[in-house]
């Protein structure tokens, strides 16, 4: 018998059905092929059958997509932890997923090992949580080594702007933004933008206490 649930919301078949069937063998299972079937069905889910349960969510389909169901199943106030998953991202669907609160983000084409691998970390966090997890918490603040002027350019990447926007907003050449960057790559290690945003949404205050010192 299964212990923990999964559950997946993808418009491509062919995924959807490779999906189902890797992750059957270790997960209870509910697939679903777009948003809107998944939003009908929501009441039917028995979330109190106490199986720690995990959404795989498709960031780009037709209708409703990944973001705007990550928005409506907030707005019903469903905590369940979302990892999204997408072929061909752009900067601004990347950050507003973590901005609303995604828990990871797995590239396609990934392989079995890749999924459950996030899934089992996620898993693992799950098994962790307060009995008040419910209950937001104001995270401390961290010493984080960059300078103001890198926190500035954080903050502003993060928040979805590309380095041209940041170079203007700032009254700096895109030369300054990218050498920026380069140091934020160096002393944070965010090699991608989804790190970069990641980290932004997980670091904000910290950063932000920063910028205005």
């Amino acid at each position: 018998m299964h212990t923990k649930k999964v559950i997946i919301v993808d418009d491509e078949p062919i995924i959807l059905a490779g999906l189902e069937n890797w992750l059957s063998r270790d997960y209870k299972i509910l697939g679903h092929g777009s948003a809107q079937t998944f939003l009908e069905a929501f009441q039917q889910f028995d979330f109190k059958d106490g199986l720690p349960t995990c959404i795989l969510l498709d960031l780009q389909m037709p209708g409703m997509n990944g973001i705007e169901l990550q928005a409506s199943i907030k707005a019903i106030n469903a905590e369940i932890p979302i990892i999204f998953m997408s072929g061909n991202a752009q900067q601004a669907d990347i950050i507003n997923a973590w901005r609303g609160g995604a828990v990871d983000f797995i590239l396609k084409p990934f392989t079995p090992a890749q999924v459950t691998e996030v899934l089992e970390k996620q898993f693992s966090v799950i098994q962790n949580y307060p009995e008040n997890k419910h209950q937001s918490a104001i995270k401390p603040l961290i010493d984080i080594p960059i300078t103001k002027r890198e926190a500035e350019v954080l903050l502003l990447l993060g928040n979805g702007q590309q380095q041209i926007e940041v170079a203007q907003t700032l009254g700096i050449s895109i030369r300054t933004v990218k050498m920026y960057r380069s140091n934020l790559k160096e002393k944070l290690g965010l090699d991608s933008l989804a790190d970069l945003a990641k980290y932004c949404n997980q670091h904000e205050r910290s950063i932000e206490a920063i910028a205005k010192n």
